[in-house]
């Protein structure tokens, strides 16, 4: 697939109303902080690639765990776009005149109660990704083909609070990729298959 085949998929179809419940509702029924992560599809020779971070070991939340660049909602940001840039730019050294911003998946209720907005944008992968040790002890790709491989995903759906909750995971090389970083993606394959 080619960015502008990706590109077209994303834009000529129309995002679904999903059940709440594929993600599901954590914690109390109040407002939840805001955060926005970027979803960076890189074109390279050998097709499309998700690039993903894994999160320092010696943060309070979310240790260790793969993830997006992205973070908490910030008033220094106008937008939730520039949300996801500026918190890409500071984890992953991104260059922020080399992307282009594609659209939103639906918007994602966490654990830690955020309400997380996804924003999928083509990257130049001429660029040099540098992980800030402080958030990010690795930075790493992931081809969209694999991730589009049935047999690489499973989830499981212990309950939580009293209510089943079904957690996604995606098997890449030695890393697992699971909750909120794999329903995101499960949703983005499932916008484009």
């Amino acid at each position: 697939m080619t960015p502008t085949e990706f590109a077209s998929r994303l834009c000529l179809r129309p995002f679904s109303d999903e059940n709440e419940s594929d993600y599901g509702r954590f914690g109390p029924a109040t407002p939840l902080k805001r955060a926005a992560v970027l979803i960076p599809v890189i074109n390279r020779e050998s097709g499309l690639h998700i690039l993903l971070t894994q999160r320092a070991n010696h943060l309070r939340n979310h240790p260790g765990q793969i993830s997006f660049p992205g973070g908490k909602h910030d008033e220094v940001d106008d937008t939730l776009t520039d949300t996801a840039i500026r918190e890409s730019e500071e984890e992953i050294g991104l260059n922020t005149r080399k992307i282009q911003p594609l659209g939103w998946l639906p918007e994602l209720h966490t654990v830690s109660h955020f309400t997380m907005s996804p924003l999928v944008a083509l990257v130049d992968g001429n660029q040099t990704f540098v992980a800030n040790e402080d958030e990010v002890s690795d930075i790493f790709e992931v081809p969209l083909a694999y991730l589009m491989a049935r047999k690489h995903q499973f989830y499981l759906t212990p309950e939580w609070q009293g209510k089943p909750s079904k957690i996604h995971f995606i098997r890449f090389e030695n890393k697992l990729i699971w909750g909120a970083t794999a329903a995101i993606l499960q949703k983005l394959i499932r916008h484009i298959e």
